[in-house]
């Protein structure tokens, strides 16, 4: 029997940080201008593909970053989990609880969540303002999404 290894996480403190990032920026903002804004807070990278910078969080697997807007960001969806390769109990277990403190602690920071349910994944969603925070559960990972007040 082998050792399985829980994968890479956040914690909800971190999650909540780059929320607070996120949530701190002067909308609205650029793409690049975004992009590089995390390059130099978190380490994240920016990779150039037909001449368009992705930002990447190298600490996860797969690392992309989604950010809509060329522009001006209307939404940025990011990992706070590896997205895990089979799913099994243990998986299960750890993406679910994950998901859980990180819902507590937006819940103490903003309230309860608007919660819903669609094709096996759980949403919550928290209003910030003229901003929205969503942190979503699937059977394989666990992101969050930002989406600035020109993305609502």
């Amino acid at each position: 029997m082998t050792a399985q290894h829980s994968p890479a996480a956040m914690t909800p403190a971190e999650v909540w940080e780059t929320i607070d990032f996120w949530a701190g920026m002067p909308w609205p903002v650029s793409r690049a201008d975004a992009q590089q804004r995390a390059v130099d807070r978190f380490g994240w990278v920016i990779k150039v593909e037909e001449g368009l910078g992705y930002l990447v969080s190298p600490a996860f697997t797969p690392p992309a970053v989604a950010m809509a807007g060329i522009d001006t960001v209307k939404s940025v969806r990011f990992p706070l989990t590896d997205a895990v390769k089979e799913e099994t109990p243990a998986t299960r277990a750890f993406l679910g609880d994950l998901f859980t403190l990180v819902v507590r602690e937006g819940t103490a920071r903003l309230g309860r969540p608007s919660l819903r349910r669609d094709r096996g994944s759980t949403y919550a969603t928290w209003e910030m303002g003229s901003a929205q925070v969503t942190v979503t559960l699937s059977s394989r990972s666990v992101m969050g999404q930002f989406r600035t007040p020109e993305g609502r």
